[in-house]
């Protein structure tokens, strides 16, 4: 395998998807709005999507297996823009229910796809896995900023009709990837239900076997608690701190440029049982309840950051201790787990929030969050 294009190839194609799907990130409420959906009908919207992907995402990493990963992630693109054309020329509920049906089915059809394939050549040619995973990210955070920010561009002025330049996107991502990139792993060549059920029972023989994966996926469960607090109460926690809404875009562009700076510091040297220092983070949380904007605005980015960087070494990792062969599924399996979880952790949200201020619940989570991550790396062990 042609090793260095094909992640140059990747790396292109991420980008563009990325930035394509990050369109409507700063405007989706505005914008389904004017689809004529009301604030609950809007929620519904975001449960759909989370439950094609729960639901799609471990079956789909199976395929991965068993298919060629190509074509596996063309599909995915294909349907994504199945999605984003009827959210630009459809109207209603019902038909922003089957866009995001269909988006969240696109998500877990790309769950281990030519990134896993990639993944494999690297280890099998002792390459620098972490520098392959650390620059994916950060292109990801890179696409996510100036995919928000064009599309905020976009939206004032054409509205939904954006989504025009997603579907360009969409497109020149499947062409890069369809044209350039080379895939050339051995596959099984059927694809009865037996070997579909032989493939899923393995894989969990493998967790069984290897204690570090599993070890590594309840870290993974547990960071939800923090990232999923965090994606979904840092605007309300922010308000609620009396920050003016109109300055929330640049909160949002300062995550995204914090992601890509947190994944230059090493993560193949860290040892999981020494992270023990992360409990230094602890009383800095009661800082976030502070009334003074750079005290809480510095504590909070050095809060997201580390966790960033903790979600980086735990998914660096699994990649390296999986199998060649289980490696979609297996990742796959990962994501619907923390998928799961987030789930768990939105309807608690929900019961807390009505109990108590939003910078507690905040707090509060973070905590677990970083109790639970300490507790779990102490039993990852360097390969």
């Amino acid at each position: 395998m042609p090793l260095k294009r094909n992640i140059f190839i990747y790396y292109v194609a991420n980008f563009l998807a990325v930035s394509a799907q990050a369109l409507p990130h700063a405007i989706l409420t505005p914008l389904l709005l004017a689809k004529g959906l009301s604030l609950a009908q809007i929620m519904w919207v975001q449960a759909i999507y989370s439950m094609a992907v729960l639901l799609a995402e471990y079956p789909s990493g199976v395929l991965a297996d068993l298919m060629r990963r190509k074509f596996l992630f063309i599909g995915s693109k294909l349907v994504l823009l199945l999605s984003f054309s009827l959210v630009w020329l459809c109207e209603g509920f019902f038909w922003m229910l089957v866009a995001w049906g269909l988006y969240g089915l696109a998500s877990a059809l790309d769950s281990g796809t030519i990134d896993a394939s990639l993944t494999n050549a690297i280890k099998t040619q002792k390459a620098n896995l972490s520098k392959f995973i650390a620059t994916g990210r950060q292109l990801s955070f890179l696409g996510m900023v100036v995919g928000s920010v064009l599309g905020s561009f976009l939206y004032v002025r054409y509205g939904a009709s954006m989504y025009v330049v997603a579907l360009l996107l969409l497109g020149l991502c499947i062409a890069v990837v369809g044209l350039g990139f080379i895939e050339r792993e051995g596959l099984a060549h059927s694809k009865s239900l037996a070997l579909l059920k032989r493939h899923v029972q393995e894989g969990f023989m493998e967790l069984r076997h290897k204690p570090q994966l599993k070890n590594l996926m309840i870290c993974s469960l547990v960071l939800q608690v923090f990232f999923q607090t965090h994606f979904q109460l840092w605007q309300a926690y922010f308000l609620a701190q009396n920050i003016d809404s109109a300055h929330l875009f640049y909160f949002y562009v300062g995550f995204q440029i914090l992601g890509v700076l947190v994944h230059f510091i090493p993560v193949h040297t860290a040892q999981g049982q020494k992270l023990w220092w992360l409990l230094g983070l602890l009383p800095v949380l009661i800082g976030l309840l502070s009334p003074l904007p750079l005290v809480y605005i510095l504590l909070y980015a050095v809060v997201v950051g580390v966790f960033t960087w903790v979600g980086y070494y735990v998914d660096y990792h699994f990649s390296l201790g999986v199998s060649a062969e289980k490696i979609s599924s297996l990742i796959s399996l990962k994501s619907s787990v923390s998928r799961l979880a987030s789930v768990g952790v939105l309807a608690l949200s929900s019961v807390e929030l009505a109990l108590m201020p939003v910078g507690y619940v905040v707090v509060g989570h973070f905590a677990i969050a970083l109790l639970g991550v300490v507790w779990g790396l102490r039993f990852v062990q360097e390969p």
